[in-house]
C-alpha cells in the first residue's frame, strides 16, 4: 500500500507498507538467549549461551537524553496550557511523540542487530503487563514512569526481529534487578550499581541493569529447559560496553561497540 504525506517545509515523503510472510522459529530451538532490560535511562542487553550459560556479549544502550527532552517538552507544554496556548501545546505534543518514536526505532534496531551476532538467538523481555497499576509514587514520579514506552519499544523490537526471523519471548519481571545473577541471592541496588549481600558470592558488585538482563536471560533458559534448579551464570562477566544516544542522534563512538558503531545503528540519518 502506498500513500503520500506532506511533511514540514513543503517536503513530501512516500510511505510504503510491505506485507511478507515469515518462518520464525520457536524460542525453544534457540542456542543463544538475549535478555533485555529497559528503564528510563538505558536498555541493557546480555547474550547467554543456552548450553554453557556463559556470557557471549553484553551491551548498554544509554538514552538518558530522551528523559531530559521529554521533561523539557512537558515544562513547555505546561506553561502553554497555563497561558491558553492550546495550539502550541498540541504541536509540541506531536513533536515529543515523533522524537520518542525516532529514538525507539533506533534503539530497537540496535537490539536486533546485537542479537543477530549470535547463533539462533531469542530476544527476551520482562513481562510488563499490569506494571503501571502498582506505580504510586506521587504525581511527578508517576508521570515519568507512566510515560515510559515499554510496550511500544517491545513492539518495535518484535516486528524488526520477526523480519529477521528471530523469535521473542517474555519472562517474569519479579526482582530481576535486585537478584544476584551469580548466586541468586537478593542484593541491593543503588542507582546503576548492584551489590550482592552474600558474603560467599564472588560477585561484589555489577552494573545493575546488566545484572537484570542476565537474570532475564537466565529465567528464559530455565523456562525453556524446564529446569527448576537455581543454576546461575559464570562468576566473571565481561566489561560493559556502552553506546550513548543523544537527542541529535549522535553516538559516543569511543565507548561504543566497534561493530555497532561501524554499522551506524544509532547514527543520525
Amino acid at each position: 500500500m502506498l500513500r503520500t504525506s506532506r511533511y514540514r517545509d513543503g517536503v513530501y515523503y512516500l510511505h510504503v507498507t510491505v506485507t511478507r510472510e515469515f518462518d520464525v522459529p520457536k524460542p525453544d530451538t534457540s542456542d543463544t538467549v538475549v535478555g533485555v532490560d529497559i528503564n528510563e535511562r538505558n536498555v541493557a542487553l546480555t547474550a547467554l549461551d543456552r548450553d554453557t550459560m556463559r556470557t557471549k556479549g553484553t551491551l548498554i544502550l544509554d538514552y538518558g537524553r530522551v528523559k531530559e527532552e521529554r521533561q523539557r517538552y512537558h515544562t513547555i507544554t505546561t506553561r502553554c496550557q497555563e497561558h491558553g496556548k492550546t495550539s502550541i501545546h498540541h504541536r509540541l505534543g506531536d513533536k515529543e511523540e515523533r522524537f520518542t518514536e525516532w529514538v525507539l526505532h533506533r534503539l530497537s534496531r540496535a537490539v536486533v542487530e546485537f542479537a543477530e551476532q549470535f547463533s539462533n538467538p531469542v530476544i527476551v523481555f520482562e513481562d510488563m503487563s499490569g506494571i503501571r497499576e502498582g506505580m504510586q509514587y506521587g504525581s511527578y514520579m508517576n508521570r515519568r514512569l507512566h510515560k515510559l514506552p515499554f510496550h511500544k519499544f517491545e513492539t518495535f523490537v518484535s516486528y524488526k526481529a520477526t523480519w529477521r526471523e528471530i523469535p521473542t519471548d517474555t519472562v517474569d519481571a519479579y526482582y530481576n534487578s535486585k537478584t544476584c545473577s551469580c548466586c541468586g541471592e537478593r542484593g541491593s541496588r543503588q542507582g546503576r550499581r548492584f551489590r550482592c549481600t552474600n558474603d560467599e558470592c564472588d560477585v561484589a558488585q555489577d552494573h545493575a541493569d546488566r545484572n537484570a538482563s542476565v537474570n532475564i536471560a537466565w529465567r528464559e533458559t530455565a523456562k525453556l529447559d524446564g529446569n527448576t534448579t537455581n543454576y546461575r551464570t559464570h562468576k566473571t562477566q565481561p566489561q560493559v560496553r556502552l553506546v550513548r544516544l543523544s537527542g541529535s542522534g549522535r553516538v559516543s563512538r569511543p565507548t561504543s561497540s566497534r561493530s555497532l558503531a561501524e554499522q551506524g545503528v544509532l547514527a543520525h540519518g
